[in-house]
């Protein structure tokens, strides 16, 4: 079976996963977000920094992440906190841009920073994890999430199939090889559009500001993912695991998600809280 049916097959099961969470309510997605953290976590730490698992690293962030997801979702739950994590989200990212188009990617110095501080790495997670399940806590949350998934994951999936069919110039090749300007433009134009159609027909008008708004989250989506490729270079490695069949692991899946979650979630509490 080739790699692309092995991709679609894995995507379609994964699209019913979360559905069904989606479906099972509040404690079902807030529950799988919390995974979501702990593979990353789990896939950063092992296969990244190499470091054993259930070291004291390793379970210092892992508890760090834990706690701190369960305390703001299930505890402390206030716009006030959303907020601040939506904001220091923004914040991340901002760093993460400066490491993306400024840092040297075979920087030893860096790797060994990232190994030294591996215990810190639960928290750098809950960041965009919490970014992203403060969106359950808003009303009609359902709604939001799908056009979160449909703006993020239309953007790599049009990017896949336009660059494989009309891509010619590559985009970052030091950084990502495969991708293509054509990919990038595809995926945005076609990420805006679906979510655009979306947007109107279930949640609210769709205005200019509101569709520069969309464009802006899907080109960032590209950068979540321009920053993961980095990673992986920085560290020479192909995949962040391989739990997922044709997609590799949960980091390689939601890397763009994460990035984009501050964004998105602040856009939803300034609008619709």
């Amino acid at each position: 079976m080739s790699n692309t049916k092995i991709r679609i097959i894995s995507g379609i099961v994964l699209i019913f996963l979360v559905f069904g969470c989606l479906y099972a309510g509040t404690i079902a997605s807030l529950i799988l977000m919390g995974l979501i953290g702990v593979f990353v976590i789990d896939e950063l730490i092992v296969n990244f920094y190499h470091q054993r698992r259930f070291s004291k690293r390793y379970l210092l962030s892992q508890s760090l992440y834990t706690l701190g997801y369960f305390f703001f979702n299930f505890y402390q739950i206030s716009k006030s906190s959303f907020n601040f994590w939506n904001s220091l989200g923004i914040v991340l990212n901002l760093l993460l841009m400066l490491y993306l188009f400024l840092v040297y990617k075979k920087s030893d110095l860096l790797i060994k920073v990232f190994r030294a501080t591996s215990w810190i790495t639960g928290f750098i997670i809950l960041i965009p994890l919490i970014s992203l399940s403060s969106i359950v806590h808003i009303k009609d949350w359902q709604l939001f999430i799908i056009g979160l998934l449909i703006l993020n994951f239309m953007v790599d999936t049009a990017a896949y199939f336009t660059g494989k069919k009309f891509g010619r110039h590559k985009l970052w090749e030091s950084v990502s090889p495969k991708k293509t300007i054509e990919g990038a433009i595809g995926g945005v134009f076609f990420s805006v559009l679906a979510t655009s159609f979306y947007w109107k027909k279930y949640i609210s008008e769709v205005t200019p500001l509101t569709i520069l708004f969309f464009t802006l989250v899907a080109c960032s989506s590209q950068l979540g993912d321009l920053v993961q490729s980095k990673l992986k270079r920085q560290f020479e490695i192909k995949d962040s695991s391989s739990l997922i069949p044709g997609h590799g692991g949960v980091y390689d899946r939601v890397d763009s998600l994460l990035f984009v979650a501050p964004f998105y979630a602040f856009y939803l509490m300034a609008n619709f809280q």
